[in-house]
């Protein structure tokens, strides 16, 4: 059987709804407050779910585990809790005794776009030894993002490489410092801002984006918010995918969507192209519903599926 494994964030999102997202130093009233479960990682795997089981005759069997860090409070029981009941494995998630479980402050405006600040908590609170006992198998295809420390970024990489197992490195937030691990991914998901911050690209350009995987050992993907995704692949190849058409409700978490999608269907035996078909589709389903999940995500592609 092929897995998933996410090593990444969880968090607790604390969302407000608003008319519109306030200026610096505004106050705006919200017209409603909802707590759910969220974190790159968490939403990355609760995405990768929904594709295994949409696929799973056609394809066979994922598996999706989840490898992160909470605290020891009742978040902690939450994230976990909701991430188990959606078919995901979270036996090595484990508890941080000195550190809150993550949380994210989310603001959606009614046009679905957002603001969001992370207080990491536990997502930062990894002991020096959190990887030794991990082990990937060479057909798991291994996903992390940079909510979590570089070093556990570092370890992730250098484990899946170590046995053959495929390496998606999703580096969100940017942040320069992993430039050295982006040419040791078999896949690197930027989105457009990501693009520019680290490697240059003006994303209106389909040969930069080109230019850029060359940087790089393994296939890169792009994405464009509602305008799609290109994706520019080792053997040469720079596609775009055009954007769904879908009624926008709140986009936050639709990129996690994305990247979970992404490495359900590279799990299950799709090229890289049409692994981001699939991953676009997902993330334009995931904005039609409020917060960062879908939640009958299987139900919803497959019918998407059987109109296309």
């Amino acid at each position: 059987m092929s897995r998933v494994v996410v090593v990444g964030s969880l968090n607790l999102d604390l969302i407000t709804e608003v008319e519109r997202l306030p200026s610096p130093g505004e106050t705006v009233l919200g017209c409603a407050f909802r707590q759910v479960s969220g974190g790159k990682g968490g939403n990355q795997a609760h995405a990768a779910v929904g594709v295994a089981r949409s696929r799973a005759e056609q394809a066979g069997e994922v598996a999706v585990a989840m490898i992160g860090r909470v605290g020891e409070d009742d978040a902690a029981s939450r994230l976990c809790g909701d991430l188990a009941a959606a078919g995901v494995d979270v036996s090595a998630v484990g508890r941080a005794r000195d550190a809150a479980t993550g949380i994210a402050l989310i603001t959606v405006a009614a046009d679905g776009a957002n603001t969001i600040v992370v207080a990491p908590g536990a997502n930062h609170d990894w002991p020096a030894d959190a990887m030794a006992e991990v082990s990937f198998e060479p057909d798991d295809v291994v996903v992390t993002q940079l909510e979590v420390p570089l070093d556990v970024v570092h370890a992730v990489a250098g484990a899946a490489r170590a046995v053959g197992a495929r390496f998606v490195l999703n580096a969100a937030p940017a942040d320069r410092r992993v430039m050295e691990v982006l040419s040791r991914a078999d896949v690197v998901v930027l989105n457009e801002i990501e693009a520019e911050q680290l490697l240059e690209v003006r994303t209106a350009e389909l040969d930069e984006i080109g230019a850029a995987r060359a940087r790089l050992d393994g296939d890169l993907v792009v994405t464009l918010g509602a305008d799609g995704v290109v994706v520019a692949s080792r053997d040469g190849r720079t596609v775009h995918v055009p954007g769904l058409a879908v009624d926008v409700i709140d986009t936050v978490g639709a990129g996690d969507a994305f990247v979970g999608a992404l490495a359900a269907s590279l799990a299950t035996g799709a090229d890289v192209v049409e692994a981001a078909i699939t991953a676009n589709t997902v993330g334009a389903l995931t904005a039609t519903v409020r917060g960062a999940r879908h939640p009958r995500l299987a139900d919803a592609l497959g019918a998407v599926q059987e109109v296309a």
